[in-house]
């Protein structure tokens, strides 16, 4: 509870004191014995005042009950060691319940020190690395989690990410570390075995199928061509293979997408090498003015020499994919800007148009695999709804994201930042 203690009325009360001493002093006694009565009345009257406040806020007290030195003082002292006295007990409850709650939750949690000295763990962290913990005996984070990856993870000034380590009984273990207080870390852990197998099942399960599919697909895409150039078939004929054929590619480039993705999604920073943007960027512009059927004003600022750390075919596959989607879908004669330039944080790139726009509905799921705004303008421009998921995975291994503004009407933005190489 806090105190506000006015100093303007406490010198008026006083004033108000010692002129009534000095009226009443002036027809009988001293002005001595009349100032202190008056203090005295002031007090009683002060007191009253807090017991009236204190039943207010305290409606459920005893009428009776035992006055302790600080009830004889100050009530409101007294009230207000309570009330501190039944916050802690509370306080001491929540946190004693919560740390019977920790025990049993199903991740692992570490308290430990920057040396590495554990003062707190739960049952599931004990379970995970296999190891007994007591507050009688000590023990080190590095004699329970031992792995070299750990240590040098451990050592980092900051943890942005989470490290995945591989355990000796071949069980996936994500670990964060996070401040706890200002002298100790706190590592929460978990087991991501069956995620990790999920993913591996299923970038397996879109190697194999893009395998399997890809030989019959380049025989029918063979026979198809030779169809085609066929003079004795009808016009029927002729309009039913060009429909296929045109089936065939959008099949062949959605295995394409399919095969990249999954790519993507298995590759790793330990990959990464110097990739001068500026130059991708720029090699780009030919395939650009080759696909601009519908008028567009197409316009790159790009800055020179630019250089960034990451996967050249990656960031090849995002850059064209977000001027390829602007091409196809912004509305014909639209206007295209593609600018690359340094700014605060690294290096932007952005591509951005002002035609159709997108609805704010649209805009979070936009990079979800095989979403599309408009079915039938998605069939029309052979969009397979793959290129945006691509983008997103790509620059999820360079440690960005994609940042997308639109309006309806006003057109739409596509943009990213990248650290730079210095």
């Amino acid at each position: 509870m806090k105190f506000k203690f006015s100093y303007k009325h406490f010198l008026l009360e006083i004033i108000a004191a010692v002129a009534v001493a000095l009226l009443f002093g002036y027809f009988a006694k001293s002005f001595e014995f009349w100032f202190i009565v008056i203090l005295i009345l002031l007090l009683i009257w002060h007191h009253n005042n807090e017991y009236s406040l204190l039943q207010l806020l305290n409606p459920k007290a005893e009428g009776k009950k035992i006055l302790t030195p600080w009830d004889n003082f100050s009530q409101t002292v007294a009230f207000s060691k309570k009330k501190t006295k039944k916050d802690k007990i509370k306080a001491l409850r929540l946190l004693s319940k919560l740390n019977r709650n920790i025990q049993y939750l199903p991740d692992g949690v570490i308290i430990c020190s920057r040396e590495g000295e554990i003062s707190w763990c739960n049952n599931a962290a004990q379970e995970l690395f296999s190891f007994y913990w007591s507050k009688k005996v000590s023990k080190n984070i590095f004699s329970v989690i031992f792995y070299p990856e750990f240590k040098n993870y451990f050592h980092q000034s900051k943890h942005q990410r989470p490290l995945v380590i591989i355990t000796h009984e071949k069980r996936y273990v994500e670990i964060n570390i996070s401040l706890y207080d200002s002298d100790s870390l706190m590592i929460i852990c978990r087991d991501v075995t069956q995620m990790i197998s999920l993913i591996s099942s299923r970038q397996t399960f879109l190697a194999n199928m893009n395998h399997e599919l890809r030989t019959p697909l380049t025989v029918l895409q063979g026979y198809l061509e030779i169809l085609e150039f066929d003079s004795q078939s009808g016009e029927l004929h002729k309009k039913a293979i060009e429909a296929m054929r045109e089936q065939t590619l959008r099949m062949a480039n959605l295995l394409q997408q399919l095969n990249i993705l999954a790519k993507i999604e298995g590759s790793n920073n330990l990959e990464h090498q110097e990739v001068n943007m500026s130059e991708l960027i720029n090699s780009l512009q030919k395939s650009t003015a080759l696909l601009n059927e519908n008028d567009h004003h197409i316009h790159f600022d790009i800055e020179p020499e630019i250089k960034v750390w990451g996967d050249e075919n990656q960031l090849q596959s995002a850059v064209s994919n977000l001027i390829f989607n602007a091409i196809k879908h912004s509305g014909a004669g639209s206007e295209i800007q593609i600018s690359w330039k340094a700014c605060e944080k690294g290096a932007k790139f952005s591509v951005k148009d002002n035609g159709v726009g997108i609805d704010e509905a649209h805009l979070p799921h936009l990079t979800e695999r095989f979403y599309r705004v408009d079915e039938s303008r998605s069939n029309a421009t052979g969009g397979s709804g793959l290129g945006l998921a691509i983008v997103k995975h790509a620059l999820e291994q360079h440690g960005t994201c994609l940042n997308i503004e639109s309006e309806p009407g006003q057109g739409s933005e596509f943009s990213f930042v990248l650290k730079t190489k210095h």
